[in-house]
């Protein structure tokens, strides 16, 4: 069977938005927007577009609420949707001219936006959004040429996690995170799937832990300025090779039954992990909770392997999610003190707590603390453990060609697990279709 064209391109890409990917697909924009908000009755009328779950959307409803009780003046014309269809729709409104006021914002799609005039120098709105409390590795990624296109909406990570339930019932002890290796991943998998009904970790199939590995190596994804390829064939090709002795140890899921749940789109909820069924699995670590809901047990979070030996560090925290504004706006400033607001307002993180990530704001997030559930509490322990680390910020993708990597890695992926390509031909390959999109 070919298993590429039963894991079609549209639930791939629809898993790999689920796991909060570094990466994500774009639609391309039209030309440069400008918003249709207005007044209402005295009151200044901006709108708001974001994607997300119905528990999003509720939560951002209520968080809106606060807003207006706390500015009277402003009307917040709230616009949301699912993942697929906000970027259809936000191209559209874009070449339409009908940018909304203050939107969401994730990597690497919103380069597009900021390439072509489309979103405001948030520089600009200095006296009102304030963004001093807010990490400059956090914003590293949104600011381009010397202006700040977008806020972190929240801190993610990805990290491995493990279910210690798992571990005891197959008689093998956690590892030491900062200290095992890659090889220590799989002997230790191996080993977890010698007792029945379960298997040591599920397949990798994101570029969740590629992007650690190239760090890992001194390399990433792209240079600096994100205008070439900042990784090595020889770099790609062992972590292919990494991949098969993983798959040839027999501790991990079989290709047909990793392909087949990525094709489904089976959410971390019915992972292998929250079935007691794998004892560790990769995951953006804003997932904790859902796990941990879905399985009845708590999981622990555990660094990537390999930080010990590494050239340089590997982990790192990165924002999901952004907040932008449009370029056009006739509302800048109160587009500014909504965007204030969803990041420096403690009463708004109390509402939404990690659901766009940990808060960047120290001081906010350290207000919440108190309400936050143990796994959230530990969801912020471990970025702390990675920003402890010291890791450096994240390449800038290529506008161009970094939508175009989620498919290609995935797809060529899959031909590694069923051998339609060696290791070394298919990192070639890799380097070859992206550079075919530059």
């Amino acid at each position: 069977m070919n298993h590429s064209s039963r894991s079609s391109r549209r639930l791939r890409l629809r898993a790999a938005g689920v796991t909060c990917s570094v990466f994500a697909l774009v639609l391309t924009a039209g030309c440069a927007g400008d918003s249709s908000s207005g007044s209402d009755g005295g009151k200044t009328v901006i709108r708001f577009n974001w994607w997300g779950s119905d528990s999003r959307h509720e939560m951002t409803k209520q968080m809106i609420a606060l807003f207006e009780k706390e500015h009277p003046n402003i009307d917040v014309q709230p616009e949301y949707s699912n993942w697929d269809d906000y970027w259809k729709k936000l191209s559209t409104s874009a070449a339409a001219g009908d940018m909304p006021d203050v939107l969401q914002l994730t990597d690497p799609f919103m380069y597009s936006y900021i390439d072509n005039g489309q979103l405001m120098d948030l520089k600009k709105l200095k006296d009102t959004l304030n963004t001093d409390k807010l990490p400059a590795n956090s914003m590293a990624m949104t600011t381009v040429k010397g202006g700040l296109y977008g806020v972190p909406a929240g801190d993610s990570a990805f990290g491995i996690a493990a279910d210690p339930a798992a571990f005891k019932k197959a008689g093998v002890p956690l590892p030491d995170d900062t200290k095992w290796s890659w090889d220590d991943y799989v002997k230790i998998s191996k080993a977890i799937s010698k007792t029945k009904g379960l298997v040591g970790s599920v397949m990798p199939l994101y570029p969740n832990d590629l992007g650690t590995w190239l760090r890992q190596h001194g390399e990433d994804y792209w240079t600096a300025d994100g205008s070439e390829i900042g990784f090595t064939e020889g770099t790609m090709a062992a972590y292919w090779e990494w991949v098969v002795k993983l798959r040839d140890s027999g501790g991990t899921t079989s290709a047909d039954a990793a392909v087949e749940a990525l094709s489904s789109g089976a959410g971390i909820e019915q992972s292998l992990v929250a079935q007691h069924k794998a004892a560790m699995t990769d995951v953006s670590v804003t997932q904790l909770g859902a796990l941990e809901s879905a399985s009845g047990r708590e999981a622990k979070l555990l660094l990537f392997p390999g930080e010990k030996d590494a050239s340089q560090v590997g982990a790192y925290t990165k924002p999901g999610i952004f907040y932008g504004a449009s370029a056009r706006t006739e509302h800048s400033k109160e587009a500014a003190q909504l965007l204030d607001f969803l990041v420096n307002s403690p009463e708004a993180a109390k509402i939404q707590k990690f659901d766009r990530g940990v808060p960047n704001n120290p001081e906010v997030l350290e207000a919440i603390r108190p309400e936050l559930s143990p796994a959230e509490k530990r969801i912020a322990d471990y970025l702390g453990r990675v920003n402890a680390l010291k890791p450096t910020a994240l390449h800038i993708p290529n506008a161009e060609a970094g939508p175009a990597v989620p498919e290609i890695f995935q797809r060529l992926n899959e031909d590694v697990l069923f051998n339609r390509l060696s290791p070394k031909e298919a990192a070639k390959k890799f380097i070859s279709e992206i550079k075919s999109q530059l």
